[in-house]
């Protein structure tokens, strides 16, 4: 794994408190979730509250660790019950292979990360628009560490970015399953975001090519 930084002035912002397990930090305002139908399966969407962030550089001074690799696959539900023993959020752990570390360190090259979205047979449950990592895309993720050694994706939707092996021809309408479940605002705020982690990254393959030559 190779290790690089964000070589760019913090930014800083009220970040609300977050719970030890991960996924516990999605808590939807709304005791019911919309309703839309999408592929066969019914999608619910609920709200939360959470910070949000108009640049990247607010989004590195809250993450514990940056990094880009791909889902491995290897997924499992969990769920959030209140007091009667009714789920109130459904969530998943992933897995993640690390390929780069722009952030922060990780001995190992392979991390749990809660995401806060699940999908079985019938339904996709969302929190916030976020869709789930499939095993085909590179991601970039902003994680916060939590107690139990998961990672928990941070500023939910604003946190996770599919990429292209070709940074230089990708566009922010090319992926369009990443904002599937957005709202309107949201897909704004996201490719206002997204063109500044493609930015980085793109700067980051020039310098790397200077220094390979």
């Amino acid at each position: 794994m190779n290790t690089k930084t964000f070589n760019k002035p913090y930014f800083i912002f009220a970040l609300i408190a977050f719970s030890a397990m991960a996924c516990i930090l999605f808590i939807p305002k709304d005791t019911e979730a919309s309703e839309t139908v999408q592929s066969e399966k019914k999608v619910y969407s609920a709200h939360a509250d959470y910070p949000v962030v108009n640049t990247v550089n607010e989004l590195e001074e809250h993450a514990d660790l940056i990094v880009s690799g791909k889902y491995t696959g290897n997924r499992s539900a969990y769920f959030q019950t209140d007091d009667q023993g009714e789920v109130v959020v459904r969530a998943s752990k992933s897995e993640f292979q690390i390929e780069q570390i722009y952030k922060g360190n990780q001995p190992d090259s392979v991390i749990t990360v809660a995401e806060p979205a699940y999908e079985d047979d019938e339904a996709i449950y969302t929190i916030e628009g976020y869709n789930l990592m499939n095993t085909f895309d590179n991601y970039v993720l902003f994680l916060g560490a939590t107690e139990t050694g998961a990672y928990r994706v941070v500023g939910m939707y604003q946190g996770q970015y599919q990429i292209d092996s070709d940074l230089s021809t990708q566009s922010l309408t090319s992926n369009s399953i990443e904002t599937v479940h957005f709202e309107d605002d949201q897909k704004d705020h996201y490719s206002l975001l997204k063109q500044q982690v493609l930015d980085f990254l793109l700067e980051e393959s020039d310098q790397s090519d200077i220094i390979t030559e």
